[in-house]
Order: structure tokens, then sequence, then C-alpha cells
């Protein structure tokens, strides 16, 4: 059998420069890649234009830059794969790729002829894909099709289009890390830092090594992912699933707002030290208040690796604003509009007033950010009948739509959720391990649950982001001993997710 490796590294990082160890990642991938397979051809898939590549990687090897547009890598790839039996896909930012599961799903895949052979259960970065030729032309005619870059993993996502087309062959960890989401790639500060963390223990016993990964979720908690910010004191509707009113009675009419350059200096200090974040100017707040979110979200892209996500009523906002938003985004801008229903009296039930305005709003912002859209509903007892007609209803005009699960606030509001949707065994919270929300006066909460400031961090602007983040490390240690503080003891939010 034929085989030809091909590692991808075509996305490039500013970190793929830093080190790991004692080596540099492409030694790391190169070494697992020829241990596994000695015979194998290996060929290393650039960028079009070689920009961010380390100038060394280039040095005695075969690199193939990939062509601009859609299906530009499945392009390349059907022409690089001509003759060869096999492909073994790999990454140049997964560093810890092991060699005996490259050689397992090349095995699995000769031994039940599969046309596409992939691992499952496995943290992201330790397993390759494994492909027939055979099979790209058809992905590549998927590709074409698409409007924006593919994550990873990237052949599964075109193989899932039509999954039953394909003899699809899968190797199952024998320790399940799904529900731990942990990513061994050097795409972001926070995963280069888990790198660091386990890359000496990663080259022993496989499934010690996942043992080990299951057994100290503590070692999994290393740098923020995203950033709520409460932009204004107030919000235009207290809707049946807010307990805001109860702990700020003055919300509906409070109009104070946080300034431009105070939140220019939390976010960009924010980001540079935790390598970029997701943030989100929407913490118990309308973002339509501010009076100058158009510059607001203009300071925010200005500073490296960030993006913003808008939770939003959908009321209040300008359209000339969106517009000039729109123009400016670049992909870096998502909305999750709160409608909660498509039947009017059900929305007056939940939100009041405003059907009709956050109708149009979100119709309008489809327009303006297509794919970047996501209508919300909350599932609880008064829109259940109503949730599977909303989501397909909203899926069909923006591609996609959030059904969000109700939350009690730890039995602030009454219990409304029609299902319990929560794990058989509690783990330690994501928002923990992943967030930090900071209010108007820049007292810094780790979550949406502690609203009466319950567990604060420290003070955004006199401390550093390093000791806020570390102050949260005890709260987290006892989550993973299962011994949860006042705020978080009847909490079911642990197992949601942000960014």
């Amino acid at each position: 059998m034929k085989t030809l490796i091909v590692i991808a590294a075509f996305t490039p990082q500013a970190l793929w420069k830093r080190p790991l160890g004692n080596r540099t990642l492409d030694l790391w991938v190169e070494a697992a890649a020829r241990q596994a397979l000695p015979e194998a051809e290996i060929v290393w898939l650039g960028p079009h234009d070689s920009m961010g590549v380390p100038q060394e990687w280039f040095k005695d090897r075969r690199w193939v830059a990939i062509e601009e547009g859609p299906a530009g890598v499945e392009t390349v790839v059907e022409r690089l794969t001509s003759g060869f039996d096999e492909l073994v896909w790999l990454w140049a930012d997964e560093p810890l790729v092991r060699p005996e599961l490259i050689t397992r799903l090349l095995e699995l895949h000769r031994d039940y002829r599969a046309e596409y052979t992939f691992a499952d259960g496995f943290p992201q970065g330790l397993a390759p894909e494994v492909l027939d030729p055979k099979i790209i032309p058809t992905l590549r005619s998927f590709a074409q099709k698409e409007t924006a870059r593919r994550p990873r993993p990237w052949w599964f996502l075109l193989v899932s289009r039509d999954i039953n087309a394909f003899d699809v062959e899968t190797e199952l960890s024998p320790v399940d890390l799904r529900m731990e989401r942990l990513s061994f790639r050097a795409d972001s500060l926070r995963n280069f830092v888990l790198l660091e963390r386990w890359q000496e223990r990663a080259s022993g016993d496989l499934k010690q090594f996942l043992e080990a990964l299951r057994s100290n979720p503590v070692q999994h908690r290393t740098l923020p992912a995203t950033l709520l910010v409460q932009i204004s004191a107030g919000v235009l509707q207290a809707p049946l699933w807010s307990p805001l009113l109860q702990f700020r009675p003055q919300a509906l009419n409070a109009r104070d707002f946080l300034d431009l350059d105070v939140f220019s200096s939390w976010v960009a200090s924010a980001a540079e030290w935790a390598g970029g974040l997701t943030v989100m100017p929407s913490f118990w707040c309308e973002p339509s208040l501010h009076p100058d979110f158009l510059n607001l979200a203009r300071r925010a892209w200005a500073v490296p690796g960030v993006r913003l996500v808008v939770e939003t009523s959908g009321l209040g906002w300008k359209d000339d604003d969106l517009i000039i938003l729109s123009k400016e985004a670049e992909g870096r801008l998502d909305w999750i509009v709160e409608l909660d229903s498509n039947v009017e009296t059900t929305y007056a039930q939940i939100r009041g007033e405003g059907f009709a305005e956050a109708q149009a709003a979100t119709h309008r912002l489809i327009e303006l950010f297509p794919g970047h859209v996501w209508p919300q509903t909350v599932r609880m007892n008064e829109t259940e009948e109503e949730t599977e007609s909303f989501y397909r209803f909203w899926k069909e005009k923006a591609g996609q739509a959030i059904i969000l699960k109700y939350n009690f606030f730890g039995g602030t509001l009454p219990q409304r959720k029609p299902a319990d949707l929560s794990p058989w065994k509690r783990h330690p919270c994501w928002h923990l391990q992943r967030d930090l929300a900071v209010f108007l006066d820049g007292k810094v909460v780790p979550c949406r649950d502690a609203l009466d400031r319950h567990l604060i961090l420290g003070q955004a602007g006199v401390e550093s982001w390093e000791t806020i983040w570390k102050a949260g490390e005890s709260a987290f240690a006892r989550h993973a001993q299962q011994d949860y503080p006042e705020v978080c003891r009847l909490c079911d939010e642990y197992y949601t997710f942000f960014f």
C-alpha cells in the first residue's frame, strides 16, 4: 500500500514560533509521522502566500501551497494523492499526535477497507484522519459550496454531509474524554498552556495518559476564553426567565454606561494576557442602550484576537449603526437575539412589549450579518409546545438557532424547565474554567449566576487579570472535589458552555 502523509500548515499562528519543551512544533509532528510510518512520503501543505509559517520549517521538506477560493485545500490534495492508496492527514500545530494512533487507524482503515477512518472520544490533537483518495473528488464538490473556512475535524465535516454514502470506521478511546473538551493544539495561548502542562506525560502509555487527564480536571483550567462585560446598567425588558429585577429593581430605568476608554483598557489588557478572547458586551444589560456602541465595537476590534458576541433583545438598535457594523465586522461579530417565541401572545407573556420590533430586527440582522445571527428561545414550560416550530423557522431563515436551557438561578426563580438535561454525574463548572464577567463598576465574578456579586474575584483596572483569574482557582478546585461554594451549590449551569 502506498501511503501519503499530509501535514497541514495552512493556518499559521504566532505561537508556531514558540518551542514546546526542547523542540519546535514541526519537529514533534514530523517525528510522530516518521515513527509510525517510516516509509511513507510526507508533504507539508502551506498557505497560498507562505506568510506566517516559520522560515526554518521549509528547510529540506516538500512544501505545496493551497489554492485560494472555495475547495482550495481539497483541489490540491486531490492532485497530491493521485497514485496513492491512502492519505494520512495530520496538523502542524498538533505536536502530541500519537504514533500508535496513526498506525492503529491505518490498520483499521485497511482491515475494513474503509473510505474514511477517524478517532472518537480522544482529546483533539492526538489522532489523524485517514482517507481513501477516491472519495476526495466528492468531498471537494461539497467544499466548493462553502462560503467560510471550515473548522476541524477538517475531513469529517465534509464526510458528515452525506455520511451514509461512505464506508466509515471509528477508533473509540478507551477513556471517553469527549465531555472534557480538551484540545492539544497550538492554536491559542490557552491550548498552548495545556500542551506545556501535559507534554512530558503525553509520551507514555496512552491509556494511562488518558486516565490521568480524566482524573486531573484542575489541570484543564488554563486561561479564560470568554469575557462578559456590563456596558450599561439598564435593560429594555425583564423576561420571565430573568431574576435581574429581584437584585436591581431599577434596571429598567437605569441609564449609566461604561466609559469607552475603560472598556478599551479592560479588553486590551485581558486579551493581551489571555492571548485573544470572545468578548460579550451584554453582561446583565441591553447593549443597544449604550450611546456609542459603534465605537465600542471598533475599540474591541482594534485588539488582536478579539471578536464580539452580542446578546440582545433586538430592541433599540439604529439601522444606520447596524449597516456600518456589518461593513466593518469582517466576521468578528455574532448576534444572539433573545426572541423566546414567534407567537406574539407568548412573547408578551414572557418579555412584554416589543414583539414586532424584535422580529424585524432579527430579520434585518440576518440580512446584514448572514451566518452570524442566532435567534434564541429559552426552553421552559411556557414555550415547550412552540420550541420545535421556533427552531425550524429560524434554522431555515438564519441557518441556525439556539434553544437555551432554562436557568432557575439556584432557586431564585421558580423551576420551569420541562426536562432535566444535566449529566448523570456533576463535573466542574465550565464557566469557572473558561469565563470572567465584569460589572460596570469593575467587580469581576466568574459567571452570570453571581449577579448578586457572590464570589467576587477581584477588581478590573486595579488588580491584574492574572491575579483575578488565579482567585478563581480555589473555587474550581472545590468543584473538582465535589465541594461547592454557596452560589454554586444549587446551580445547574455548570454543564453549559460559551465560546
